[in-house]
């Protein structure tokens, strides 16, 4: 008991209202751990440790968001993102912004360096993190769940900074995934991600042994831009059948579209907006 006290007067010296100082301050603490771990390990490492981490990201990148109400607060549902960004930061502030927000616990599809090492791969499961499993996928829209898929994948987030703001090539797998579960495509476009960072290529001899390949920025500490999420309105795909999963063109031509709305988004905020805002 006396350490709950000598931690509960350490988080309140912080000037940040954040979600793990509301976690400690809790006046029943077993009991807030208790009802946490009742609703699985991913809501308390979320709860807690990314959601510090994820509230600073917020503030550091000073974010703006449009369009939230895109986002259901309950139902499956599929949110399609631009991935920019060396270190991924988009992913977890796109996570902690719809625990946040929509008080859902998003589960992303993620790279495969996240199952490179037993210590990463129990750690991306705590963080809502799952495989490019596309059986594993459908279970989980199944249950109703919110997913975040990056279609570009390291193609988005790795691509040399003279190519900022160039959406790569979209893989159409998650087309594919929404018609088979019936879930509404959420398009979204991230913009500040991709100017924290200079990246001028990438090294690959390692990607056999990690599972990734080596940015090479330019800066090792982030430059400072001003983030913004916007939601685009929801693409269903009710009108087609199954039988379309077969169809790969069909597939590529619903993937090219949802990209060419995400482009489009990011080039009329850039308009008015421009690049390196802070």
């Amino acid at each position: 008991m006396t350490s709950y006290f000598f931690i509960k007067k350490i988080i309140q010296t912080k000037k940040r209202d954040s979600a793990i100082k509301n976690f400690f301050e809790t006046p029943n603490l077993k009991q807030a751990i208790l009802d946490s771990f009742k609703k699985g390990p991913e809501h308390l490492f979320l709860n807690a440790l990314s959601r510090y981490v994820g509230d600073s990201l917020r503030d550091f990148t000073m974010l703006e968001t449009e369009g939230l109400e895109y986002v259901p607060r309950a139902g499956r549902v599929m949110l399609v993102p631009n991935h920019s960004g060396l270190l991924g930061w988009d992913a977890s502030v796109l996570q902690n912004e719809i625990l946040r927000m929509k008080k859902r616990i998003p589960r992303t599809m993620a790279h495969a360096f996240w199952e490179s090492q037993p210590v990463l791969k129990d750690l991306s499961r705590k963080m809502g993190l799952i495989t490019t499993d596309f059986k594993l996928a459908v279970r989980i829209l199944k249950k109703n769940k919110l997913l975040i898929i990056f279609p570009e994948a390291e193609h988005g987030n790795f691509k040399p900074s003279n190519k900022m703001y160039q959406l790569a090539d979209f893989n159409p797998g998650f087309v594919a995934l929404a018609l088979m579960t019936g879930t509404p495509i959420v398009p979204v476009a991230i913009l500040g991600a991709e100017e924290n960072y200079i990246n001028i290529g990438t090294i690959d001899w390692f990607e056999d042994q990690i599972g990734a390949k080596i940015p090479i920025p330019l800066n090792l500490l982030p430059l400072p831009s001003r983030w913004k999420i916007k939601f685009l309105k929801p693409i269903t795909l009710g009108k087609y059948t199954r039988k379309d999963v077969k169809n790969e063109k069909f597939l590529l031509e619903v993937s090219h579209n949802v990209r060419i709305r995400i482009q489009n988004a990011l080039q009329s905020e850039l308009r008015t907006r421009g690049i390196f805002k802070f």
